[in-house]
């Protein structure tokens, strides 16, 4: 079969599977990226606010060439929360200054793409994610019950939140039932309520921070400065919906501390992690919930915690686990290229 040639566009044309050098190689030859809009069968953007600011320019593009196919490909929930009207249907008619254009969404609700079997897809997009992961989790497969239950309790941070400090209606979209909710401003709320002694609250906002992407290796320094410091971390998202987990609940149980996360009955975490050794705060998400983050860490907490380290240790130590999920992630976006292309 002849490579899908794609043209990336937009000013979040990084922030899109197809940008990342671990997926383009385990693409290989049956994608193509090309660089004139005359050489590509889709086009494809990222974020809906793409339209907002080029969507003149798409649509004289799609006039011009009516062969090319739109296709908003978007990695963040967060994004389509907050600027989409309607992101979980997946072909869409999209006003601008150029006239109507066509497009076909891709995104956590509307496609298979990003569906985990085992890793989710965030940690794929770059290989220092696994690597940062492997001598932690097999250092922390080592340790027992009894070892965690004393770890907990003697932890320098009660509790450490890292995340923007974020408010207003936009960033607190919510769909209904279990469909999509926007967590970042309860997620500050809770930050600012949980009470203890040593309970770091950092990120832009809460005082003088740079944004994380201004370090050489911002996921090195957050794992560097809090292993084994922390008895909770929290690893909430920005955004709940069923399919989405980020690096943040990876990362907590990496440095040793208790993720505090929100998940409902459906979500893919239960699947990837399991029910225990961490705190769902699902129930919790129409208020703010009284969080003391001094309260201690019981001993079935801290054996059911060993027990997801021995687990993780084997996983990302699993050549052909990761693989599998690079294969599963590139079939899907494929067959989506594919189905787009024949309808």
């Amino acid at each position: 079969m002849d490579p899908v040639r794609l043209l990336l566009f937009g000013g979040y044309r990084n922030r899109n599977p197809l940008a990342y050098a671990p997926i383009r190689a385990a693409l290989g030859s049956r994608a193509e990226l090309v660089f004139a809009p005359e050489d590509a069968q889709l086009l494809v953007i990222s974020h809906f606010r793409d339209i907002e600011l080029f969507g003149a320019r798409i649509a004289t593009l799609l006039q011009r060439l009516p062969r090319l196919r739109l296709v908003l490909l978007s990695e963040e929930p967060f994004w389509d929360s907050c600027w989409m009207r309607d992101p979980f249907t997946r072909a869409q008619r999209f006003a601008t200054p150029g006239g109507p254009v066509d497009c076909t969404v891709l995104n956590h609700a509307t496609s298979a793409i990003f569906r985990p079997d085992r890793i989710p897809y965030f940690l794929l997009t770059d290989p220092r994610y696994i690597a940062h992961y492997r001598p932690l989790m097999d250092r922390n497969a080592g340790w027992q019950a009894q070892d965690w239950y004393r770890h907990f309790a003697r932890a320098r941070h009660d509790a450490v939140f890292l995340a923007r400090n974020r408010g207003g209606p936009r960033l607190n979209a919510d769909f209904g039932g279990d469909a999509m909710h926007g967590l970042s401003v309860w997620r500050t709320e809770l930050a600012a309520a949980c009470t203890g002694a040593r309970v770091l609250r950092e990120g832009i906002g809460w005082g003088a921070a740079s944004p994380r992407q201004s370090l050489p290796d911002w996921h090195a320094d957050k794992l560097a400065r809090f292993d084994l410091g922390v008895r909770y971390m929290s690893a909430l998202e920005n955004t709940h919906q069923a399919d989405y987990v980020s690096e943040k609940i990876w990362d907590a149980f990496a440095i040793g501390a208790i993720p505090l996360y929100a998940a409902g009955p459906g979500h893919a975490v239960h699947r990837l992690i399991g029910r225990d050794g961490w705190v769902n705060l699902f129930a919790h998400l129409g208020t703010v919930p009284a969080l003391d983050a001094t309260d201690p860490v019981d001993m079935a907490t801290a054996t059911a915690y060993a027990a997801q380290q021995e687990r993780f240790a084997h996983l990302f130590s699993d050549q052909g686990v990761i693989a599998a999920e690079y294969d599963r992630l590139c079939t899907a976006l494929l067959k989506e290229f594919v189905t787009i292309l024949r309808a």
